[in-house]
């Protein structure tokens, strides 16, 4: 059976693996969560531009790689494309590489040039003109390495989902897709990711939605799009 702490630690196992096949096992160790807020709905995953896990001492100092429980079980590249892209922002950031510019908006040429060294490709060879070069995909090659990796995908089988959910299954509906009051996306509009941060504590989120109003929780500022 498929446990939430089974995830936890495939997640962390996965981690590990993609640092040392692509990271040369530069990325220090990091805490890892799966947690979704009302106010988040459709974020895929975020990672904290500064440490924010430790001891009371201060001894011990970790960065934090979130991913939203919501997503889970989309489809196992689409979790390690989330995942690793959060690595390629956590490289720079440990690495003192600004990947971001136009006050943090836009993924810029050492986003891009990270990005491809790590796995990622590019389908157009014109940044966005809003986003720069955000929309990175796992390339073919990345995924047959994945695969090749001691990665449980089967521990991505399950996902956070509403009591509606499964009374619509209850009531016989084999396929729900949507809860109560909500629009239903498009595969392609779920996995267009955009990338926002907060103003105060710099916590970077990516959602697939592109029209938001999200409060962070610890500073009740308003996340900001980032191009």
């Amino acid at each position: 059976m498929v446990t939430i702490e089974k995830i936890t630690s495939e997640l962390h196992n996965a981690y590990n693996l993609i640092n040392a096949a692509f990271f040369e096992n530069k990325l220090p160790v990091i805490a890892i969560t799966i947690q979704s807020e009302s106010r988040r709905k459709l974020t895929m995953g975020w990672c904290t531009t500064k440490e924010v896990w430790g001891d009371k001492e201060g001894k011990i100092k970790m960065y934090e790689i979130n991913l939203t429980p919501e997503f889970l079980d989309l489809d196992f590249y689409e979790t390690m494309d989330t995942l690793m892209h959060e690595m390629v922002h956590l490289y720079n950031i440990v690495h003192g590489i600004q990947d971001v510019s136009r006050n943090g908006t836009y993924h810029n040429n050492k986003f891009k040039e990270q990005s491809i060294k790590r796995g990622f490709e590019y389908k157009s060879d014109t940044p966005d003109k809003k986003y720069g070069w955000s929309f990175s995909k796992l390339s073919q090659a990345t995924k047959d390495q994945l695969d090749k990796m001691a990665i449980d995908k089967k521990a991505f089988a399950i996902a956070r989902r509403s009591p509606t959910y499964f009374q619509q299954i209850e009531e016989g509906n084999t396929s729900p897709d949507k809860e109560e009051g909500e629009e239903k996306e498009t595969s392609s509009e779920r996995k267009k990711s955009f990338k926002w941060i907060c103003p105060s504590c710099e916590a970077i989120l990516r959602t697939t939605k592109q029209h938001m109003n999200i409060i962070c929780g610890d500073c009740d500022k308003k996340f900001e799009m980032q191009d």
